[in-house]
């Protein structure tokens, strides 16, 4: 299985991890280009068995995570969390991240249903509130209404 990471290979050998809430065992992990590392799955012992993980997302207990600095944040952590103006005016919801070009990008489900995305800059950004469940953010005037 390939995982887009910047984790060493180190990291996952011998852990658990999950994909579709299934249980596999790392048994052996290598870096590829870039930021990819493959690791070889137990009971993962074919090809055709490997594809049918190909675009998944791999999830590892949150215990065995690297802790992160001030102002550093997992996905996880942001997808949810309520995107409110300056004012406190709720806008939407984090439904997805991406990571496009130099910086990441919030993918945030508008109150009227339509998508918009939001640069994870500090043009944009005002903070973050896990505690609360709050993105704060500042928009150009009409951000919301282009889209």
């Amino acid at each position: 299985m390939r995982v887009q990471t910047s984790y060493p290979p180190g990291f996952f050998v011998g852990k658990t991890v999950f994909v579709l809430g299934k249980p596999y065992r790392v048994l052996k992990a290598r870096k590829r280009k870039g930021n990819v590392v493959v690791l070889k799955l137990e009971g993962v012992d074919d090809i055709n068995e490997a594809e049918l993980l190909r675009n998944l997302y791999l999830e590892v207990e949150e215990s065995s995570l690297e802790p992160l600095g001030e102002g550093e944040y997992y996905v996880y952590q942001l997808i949810g969390l309520d995107v409110v103006d300056r004012k406190g005016g709720r806008i939407g919801k984090v439904v997805d991240m991406h990571e496009w070009g130099p910086y990441w990008t919030f993918e945030v489900l508008l109150e009227d249903g339509k998508v918009i995305f939001i640069p994870f800059v500090k043009a944009y950004v005002d903070g973050v509130d896990l505690e609360r469940g709050i993105l704060e953010v500042r928009l150009p005037p009409g951000y919301t209404e282009q889209f």
